[in-house]
């Protein structure tokens, strides 16, 4: 696992390091206003694809790896075939969806009546190639984290460099959308040849000719756990998008950048931990399945502990400075964004130090009780954001975040104590 993890955190922080540097030049060559019709755009794709498409990755993992456990190759590729229609159909029919909405949600959202639209079906092409969800299923199952990482690595270092050629070159918006898109692109398409190759290397062969009705029937529970997951994955990221597009409908793209450079500070910060939880999950999984109890909790100890500690130290500095660092990197106009950003840092310090919650209660069978919690800080963030929004703006956005988080947080904490006390 040591080593997925330096793979999986080495990639990590040097994508956060690429994103930071494409948000500030996007910063500089779009302004608030025009980074925040970047952020609408963005936001509205990915919530209709959210909506619309269950990813089968963590019940491919799940499952594939109880196949494996039995040396069930034929079981093994069926749950690949069917993870594949299921990632072609979603894909379908999110990108369709998109296309069909767009005319209609544009102007309610504050993106120009004259070319929002146009915009959405620009980025809304790469929903017809979703395939990223299988690949990470099928590397992350043959600890092929590398792959994954030099993937998004190159695809970041794609993006810094288009979106420095679009500010030098004035594209302007439309300029960084098609960037948004090659990017996508590119990404799942590399994503799907390693993960194929992958498979074909370690001896799986005849993924076309397997039969994805069987993994079902020989999967007792597969539709409920793919259905569970992806509920708790929807419910958590609706709230985290749905706030840009009701901040937008609400107060204008200007108020909407200004949210949104914070957000994305939230989200690298955020994501610092995300290799953690991508390499504990497989990890988690085969300890539960091997009744290793011990070992699992020492596990879930030492992950919270150390990423508690790591948000500290990367990002208290940061608070502390945080008018004077945005005045020198974003900008003079996106003065006043500090308190936003800091509201929104510790909502992400919270929530990565649980983050190791979501892959535990998955491994341990607990996906109904997960997404109760889901659900119930959902209509926490969904009870105060107009209210919040309201009473003190943008930052009342920021505050309805940080309340999501910490519901979630301690609710995760809850359900998981319970089940070890049970246990004991």
């Amino acid at each position: 696992m040591s080593r997925n993890l330096s793979w999986t955190f080495a990639s990590e922080l040097f994508i956060s390091i690429g994103a930071v540097a494409t948000l500030f030049i996007s910063a500089r060559a779009l302004g608030p206003a025009g980074l925040g019709i970047l952020a609408l755009v963005e936001s509205f794709i990915r919530i209709v694809d959210l909506l619309v498409r269950l990813e089968p990755w963590q019940a491919v993992i799940r499952y594939g790896i109880q196949a494996q456990e039995r040396g069930d190759r034929a079981a093994f590729l069926r749950l690949v075939k069917l993870s594949i229609l299921i990632d072609m159909a979603g894909g379908f029919l999110s990108g369709m969806l998109c296309m069909l909405l767009a005319g209609i949600v544009a102007p309610r959202i504050g993106l120009p009546d004259e070319s929002g639209a146009q915009y959405i079906y620009l980025v809304a092409i790469s929903l017809f190639f979703s395939l990223r969800p299988t690949s990470i299923a099928v590397l992350r199952i043959f600890d092929r984290f590398d792959r994954l990482a030099k993937v998004d690595m190159l695809t970041t270092v794609l993006r810094l460099v288009l979106t420095l050629i679009a500010w030098q070159t004035g594209m302007g918006v439309w300029g960084f959308l098609g960037i948004l898109l090659v990017q996508n692109l590119l990404d799942r398409a590399l994503c799907f040849g390693f993960a194929m190759h992958e498979l074909r290397r370690q001896g799986y062969r005849g993924v076309r000719q397997a039969r994805a009705r069987a993994a079902i029937k020989e999967n007792p529970g597969i539709l409920r756990f793919l259905w569970n997951s992806n509920f708790n994955v929807i419910l958590r990221q609706s709230a985290n998008r749905f706030d840009v597009l009701a901040l937008g409908a609400l107060m204008n793209p200007t108020a909407v950048g200004m949210y949104q450079l914070g957000k994305r500070v939230m989200n690298r910060v955020q994501k610092l931990a995300g290799p953690v939880r991508q390499t504990i999950y497989p990890e988690l999984s085969r300890l539960w399945e091997q009744r290793r109890i011990p070992q699992f909790t020492r596990l879930m100890a030492i992950v919270t502990v150390s990423i508690f500690l790591l948000q500290m130290v990367v990002a208290v500095p940061f608070m502390l400075n945080v008018e004077q660092v945005i005045a020198l990197v974003f900008g003079p106009q996106f003065a006043g964004a500090g308190t936003v950003m800091n509201i929104l840092l510790m909502s992400s310090i919270i929530f990565a130090s649980g983050v190791a919650l979501n892959p535990a209660l998955l491994s341990m069978g607990k996906d109904n009780l997960l997404v109760r919690v889901t659900t119930l800080s959902t209509l926490v963030f969904a009870a105060s954001f107009l209210p919040m929004v309201h009473f003190f703006g943008v930052e009342g956005a920021a505050l309805s975040n940080l309340f999501f988080n910490l519901s979630w947080t301690i609710g995760c904490t809850l359900v998981f104590l319970r089940a070890k006390r049970a246990l004991d």
